[in-house]
């Protein structure tokens, strides 16, 4: 932790890690070893299947029968029980609150919008996700620190909780609300408050990660559904964003002027 280490780390931490050099009780030498490697700014490596943005989401039609497409997972593999098939059914592009109501966008589809910027504190860990129209912030509570929620209290992006198994770094999220574009918001599927998100970033190299994701969600999934990302290091910079902004009741107009199909008309 000496020489550049310390400069690179006092780029990419800024004033965080003079906490950290100081021998900080939440952040010991040795977890300062482990995180540096993840510290950064880390792009998707995402294959395209036929041409397409992301991905076709797995066939699946939407409201007036257009496959749908750009999901961020293999809808395609993804086991959704009849419950999750009759929501299929129900959910409208009308009742999208990311794509009507200026939501952001939940776990784990955020996982997967192409870019993640990893900083550290101690205690914590804080990931960045820029995605149309959000940059979304969230906090990694280390080593059981950070907030204990009342029973019942739940939070759109959930409660996530760090911690390491060997040298990789492992971030599962739970508390979350029930979200009608909680899976995916391409394919529009929901997610319940049993939902629990597993991120286990593992280093291929000094250059490349893998984000090995696992979904549980036992009201919606047959079983648990894991899958995988690339990410090449692109530096210590970004990808961070300005606010930006995002008039709800401008969205939800503009979604109902367009809207092609005739699905819930009375529900406008």
């Amino acid at each position: 932790m000496k020489g550049t280490r310390r400069a690179m780390s006092a780029t990419v931490l800024a004033l965080a890690m003079v906490g950290m050099a100081a021998g900080s009780a939440a952040q010991t030498d040795e977890e300062f070893e482990k995180i540096f490697p993840f510290l950064g700014h880390w792009d998707a490596q995402v294959s395209s299947p036929d041409g397409q943005d992301r991905g076709n989401c797995g066939g699946q039609p939407g409201d007036y029968g257009e496959k749908l497409v750009n999901c961020t997972m293999p809808v395609g593999r993804l086991p959704l029980n009849s419950r999750a098939l009759a929501w299929l059914q129900y959910g409208d592009q009308l009742q999208s609150p990311t794509q009507a109501d200026c939501a952001q966008i939940g776990s784990p589809a955020i996982l997967g919008d192409g870019a993640i910027f990893i900083s550290a504190y101690p205690g914590r860990v804080i990931t960045e996700h820029p995605s149309n129209p959000w940059h979304v912030t969230r906090t990694v509570w280390m080593k059981g620190t950070g907030p204990q929620p009342l029973p019942g209290e739940l939070f759109q992006h959930g409660l996530s909780r760090g911690r390491f198994d060997g040298n990789d770094l492992v971030i599962e999220t739970t508390h979350f609300t029930f979200d009608p574009d909680g899976i995916d918001d391409h394919l529009r599927m929901a997610s319940s408050v049993r939902k629990k998100v597993t991120e286990r970033y593992r280093l291929i190299d000094d250059t490349n990660l893998r984000l090995i994701i696992t979904l549980e969600d036992p009201t919606f999934l047959t079983r648990p559904f894991t899958y995988a990302f690339v990410f090449t290091k692109a530096g210590t910079d970004g990808p961070r964003q300005g606010w930006r902004q995002c008039d709800a009741e401008s969205a939800r107009r503009e979604q109902e002027y367009s809207y092609p199909a005739t699905k819930y008309l009375d529900a406008r």
